[in-house]
């Protein structure tokens, strides 16, 4: 079918080269097939894109003609695509008019028109709270609505959370971590989310190709994640795919995505501070100090006694991440 110009086939046949985790994987492919189907105007196609696009992946890189692609995906029909530029409008009447309108709608030109890249990766000024270890935080990061989009991706995906043996590479439950997570693939976080990372690299001073694929903990009643440090490599043994990789985890970047719960907080035990953001703050600190892991940087999420928690979580490496 993708042979004979099917737009449906061709996005499928895309999406299994780029997602593939095995000998099937093939991004030189599978771009070139979603760029067939986006010129047959497959809506998928067109939002996929725009998320390859947005983050450089296997294709050049253009914010611009992202946001564009998103709004012709819009037009096709993908509530994807619509979800987005509804989150990055900077014209707040016009989405509350398509929200209740519809998708099916004519603002989509105007709406992504709206979007203001350049201030919506623009931070605030944060505010350090800790010299050392090296600890920052900063309010109203992201709104209220793009943190309940992130919780409704992650909704129903949720597995153990699992820790990392840097020696061994294997990765395993603990009883000193009973949260659980998800963790987006390009394509789960779409061009919102890789906008965001823009956002967190501003802020943090540190390159987006320096960032682990983010994720959403998810914190039930009586769940945790005991005192522990951030950093993997033990300076001696290469670990990732070709067990080669020998960057370290530099910093972590926490944004806050829901209130309404009890405990929670993130302490740092040896320094005595504890801290709980509200919707949208977030709180980034490092984990290393003049290049060696930085023991006071010791850091742990108490138990939630009520509600449930939800936080997202970017760790940034010293290098190119390539793990």
């Amino acid at each position: 079918m993708a042979q004979a110009g099917d737009g449906v086939a061709m996005t499928d046949l895309a999406a299994r080269l780029l997602e593939a985790d095995d000998a099937a994987f093939a991004p030189e492919e599978g771009v070139a097939w979603l760029e067939k189907a986006a010129a047959a105007d497959n809506p998928e196609a067109l939002c996929m894109l725009a998320t390859l696009r947005a983050g450089g992946a296997w294709t050049h890189f253009d914010l611009p003609e992202a946001i564009d692609l998103l709004r012709r995906s819009a037009e096709g029909g993908s509530e994807d695509a619509c979800a987005q530029l509804l989150l990055l409008s900077d014209d707040a009447e016009l989405a509350a008019h398509i929200r209740i309108a519809g998708i099916r709608n004519e603002n989509w030109g105007r709406l992504s028109e709206s979007v203001n890249l350049q201030a919506w990766m623009t931070p605030g000024r944060p505010r350090q709270v800790s010299e050392i270890p090296r600890v920052w935080i900063a309010e109203k990061f992201a709104s209220r609505q793009f943190c309940d989009w992130l919780i409704g991706r992650a909704i129903g995906k949720f597995r153990p959370a699992m820790m990392r043996d840097a020696t061994t590479g294997v990765s395993h439950a603990l009883d000193s971590r009973t949260c659980s997570d998800f963790v987006f693939d390009i394509f789960a976080g779409g061009v919102a989310l890789l906008l965001l990372r823009m956002k967190i690299s501003v802020i943090t001073s540190i390159p987006v190709s320096h960032m682990e694929p983010p994720q959403i903990f998810h914190y039930g009643i009586g769940e945790e994640i005991k005192p522990h440090h951030d950093f993997l490599f033990d300076g001696e043994h290469g670990y990732g795919h070709a067990g080669r990789y020998q960057g370290d985890r530099l910093a972590t970047f926490l944004l806050y995505l829901n209130e309404g719960y009890e405990g929670g907080e993130i302490e740092f035990p040896r320094i005595g501070y504890r801290h709980r953001g509200r919707t949208g703050d977030c709180i980034f600190f490092a984990s290393q100090r003049d290049g060696k892991p930085d023991p006071m940087s010791l850091h742990g999420a108490a138990k939630v006694t009520l509600g449930e928690k939800y936080i997202l979580s970017q760790w940034i490496h010293n290098q190119p991440f390539a793990a």
